[in-house]
């Protein structure tokens, strides 16, 4: 047996991975960070404030908002991770400061559990193999987890995304082990709380849920009883959203409401977004036009009628001038001192012009809508490479690289889930959970949200990387690596 084989087929082996995955996390933290964010305080991003303030708003006011003069406000975001910022802000004495570094230390912390909760969750659903090949298996897949890069940026940024994979990690952890009630209702509580913290978690709810009915062999009748108690765990904990927002803001809202809140996320900006997702897949440069003063260059799509070029140029002029958002977006970006006052701004004048533009898209250039952006948009899941912003040409060629190694692991995922059908080394339905998750969520993103950002990704491309290192265990270790195997 090969000394990585030897060191892989340990059971306590998992301990020195959790090691390595610590190292890796606390390396970025303290070193990497600020030099592949380009700002030393990278644990605070553009988002962060307006689950802080949500909070801060309910303790302080009473009302859970992330702008207590907006009415949008109220449904921004779902309660999540305001109340995971919200106990750390309260046991501190309301130091914003002191319970950001305590969270940034709760994510680490959750983010090291998830490279165990990976191993373990590959031991559960392997079947037909023996305990040394599952603990090889176990093993490479904790490994994949505890140097992936792109769970290594998040960890520590003040968001949602680690504390999602985290729950979502926790939910199928139960929902794979020797089934009972309490196993399955809490696998549907985790669940529910992933939910409100990234909601597009709902997405695997229900193949969680179909996994743990094509996986057991129990009658019908038990299937429906325990599916009952999943489904309870998920309304304990996901259902108070709705629950809230019908009871006590009397509206039907099961997801979030991004309409105008103020600030960045003004109708000028927003209606921006949703016209330029109309026309193309990447609104980055435009966005970075219109604030830096240059021509703007949109797609020829963009040009249904010889009048678009004039709205065009009259919309962009609007949103330099007196844009809510692009103002805001401007002050962010460091590009302008102040934003515009309420008084000043034209924001309905530019909506009016953006959206007028996104329905004549829709109904006169049905095709490339319907067809060529998403499709676009969904090439960009699997082969995004380049990272926009302020960073240095060395910061761009290594984060390149890494959605290179990115593209390749979604690639290996879905090689390996194909090879494990065939061999029969998965439980089905962590096949059924793995697959039909990252498809419908892929297509969710592509055709109808359109807003592809990797970290979206982020719960698929953990998934994948469990058959991932089910490929490269059969590629990199033979049987005569182990001293017996079955599968």
């Amino acid at each position: 047996m090969n000394p990585v084989a030897r060191f892989l087929t340990r059971e306590k082996s998992i301990f020195h991975i959790l090691i390595i995955g610590t190292v890796i996390r606390l390396l970025f933290v303290f070193v990497l960070g600020k030099i592949y964010y380009g700002k030393p305080d990278f644990f605070f991003q553009n988002d962060t404030s307006l689950w802080f303030d949500a909070f801060t708003n309910l303790w302080e006011k009473g009302t859970f908002t992330t702008n207590i003069a907006n009415e949008a406000g109220k449904f921004f975001r779902p309660p999540g991770y305001s109340f995971l910022f919200g106990i750390f802000y309260l046991i501190t004495f309301k130091n914003l400061l002191l319970a950001s570094k305590l969270l940034v230390a709760v994510q680490i912390v959750m983010d090291i559990a998830s490279i165990y909760l990976v191993s373990k969750i590959a031991g559960q659903v392997v079947r037909n193999s023996s305990e040394e090949k599952k603990r090889l298996f176990s093993n490479v897949s904790g490994l994949l987890y505890a140097i992936y890069p792109f769970a290594v940026v998040w960890t520590p940024v003040l968001y949602a995304e680690t504390p999602s994979v985290f729950f979502v990690l926790l939910s199928i952890y139960f929902m794979f082990k020797p089934t009972t009630g309490r196993t399955i209702f809490l696998s549907g509580m985790f669940a529910g709380i992933a939910t409100l913290l990234r909601l597009q978690c709902a997405f695997c709810i229900p193949f969680i849920a179909l996994g743990f009915l094509y996986s057991n062999e129990f009658f019908l009748k038990k299937k429906i009883k325990l599916s009952m108690l999943f489904l309870f765990g998920v309304l304990v904990t996901y259902g108070l959203w709705p629950a809230r927002n019908i009871f006590l803001q009397h509206r039907v809202l099961f997801s979030q409401d991004l309409m105008n809140v103020g600030n960045v996320w003004s109708i000028d900006f927003l209606s921006f977004i949703k016209f330029s997702h109309s026309v193309t897949t990447d609104i980055t440069p435009e966005y970075y036009q219109i604030l830096g003063n240059k021509k703007v260059i949109w797609p020829k799509q963009a040009y249904l009628d010889p009048g678009d070029s004039i709205l065009l140029d009259s919309v962009v002029q609007l949103c330099r001038t007196c844009g809510t958002g692009f103002s805001f977006w401007g002050v962010s970006e460091g590009i302008r001192k102040h934003p515009v006052l309420p008084a000043e701004n034209c924001d309905t004048q530019i909506d009016k012009i953006f959206t007028s533009l996104y329905l004549k898209q829709k109904s006169n250039n049905a095709f490339n809508y319907w067809v060529n952006v998403p499709l676009g948009n969904l090439k960009k899941c699997f082969f995004k490479f380049s990272l926009y912003g302020n960073k240095s040409k060395f910061v761009k060629l290594v984060s390149s690289s890494l959605f290179l190694f990115r593209t390749l692991f979604i690639f290996f995922g879905l090689w390996g889930i194909l090879l494990a059908i065939r061999k029969r080394f998965f439980n089905p339905g962590f096949i059924i959970l793995v697959s039909f998750f990252m498809l419908t969520w892929y297509l969710y993103l592509s055709f109808f949200w359109r807003n592809i950002e990797i970290r979206f990704l982020l719960q698929c491309d953990i998934l994948l990387l469990i058959p991932a290192a089910y490929l490269l265990m059969q590629l990199f270790f033979k049987k005569s690596d182990l001293t017996s195997t079955k599968g």
